[in-house]
């Protein structure tokens, strides 16, 4: 076995289907850019404040902010008090922000089920407990975890690996208001 060529076939792989799920996401959201992991992120963990938004999409605070108002203005998303601390605003989605994470969600799972079409059942499960693994051990920690779900849809993940490995970390996710 060639562990070089195995390598570069499995990082073409992951590349491939990501590439695709970015542009399929993009194209469901209402700009280019990190607008549909801020979507799908709020979907999965409503009430995060920006600073926790931030680390999820990969901007800085500003950046976030400026997102922020542009998804608010288009009534996507909303801002709300905090239950504990009033500087800080729990974001949320709307009943219109909640179709446009649900059409970037269903893009996303319609590429990934494409992209795996030719894999038999017992070739899934093989490749999700492989997969599950290597997302447990390269977990870095709280902040990284929100990073690696940002465009994850929540629902249709029973027995979230990430979730798993948090909690056995001691660790768990902030509650609405916490984040």
């Amino acid at each position: 076995m060639d562990t070089v060529r195995d390598r570069n076939v499995f990082g073409a792989f992951a590349l491939m289907i990501s590439d695709d799920i970015v542009r399929a996401s993009a194209s469901q959201a209402p700009e280019a850019g990190p607008a549909a992991s801020a979507l799908a992120l709020l979907a999965h963990e409503p009430g995060l404040s920006i600073r926790m938004l931030a680390v999820g999409v990969g901007l800085s605070h500003a950046g976030t902010v400026r997102l922020v108002d542009r998804l608010a203005a288009e009534r996507l998303i909303e801002r709300r008090e905090h239950s504990t601390d009033g500087r800080t605003r729990s974001l949320y989605l709307t009943p219109t922000g909640r179709i446009a994470s649900d059409a970037i969600l269903a893009s996303r799972d319609q590429v990934i089920a494409e992209g795996l079409s030719i894999l038999t059942p017992d070739d899934l499960n093989i490749l999700s407990d492989i997969a599950e693994r290597v997302l447990r051990d390269r977990l870095q920690n709280l902040d990284h975890s929100y990073r690696i779900c940002r465009l994850c849809c929540y629902e249709g993940c029973t027995k979230c690996p990430i979730d798993a490995e948090l909690l056995e970390r001691g660790v768990e996710r902030a509650t609405k208001d916490d984040a």
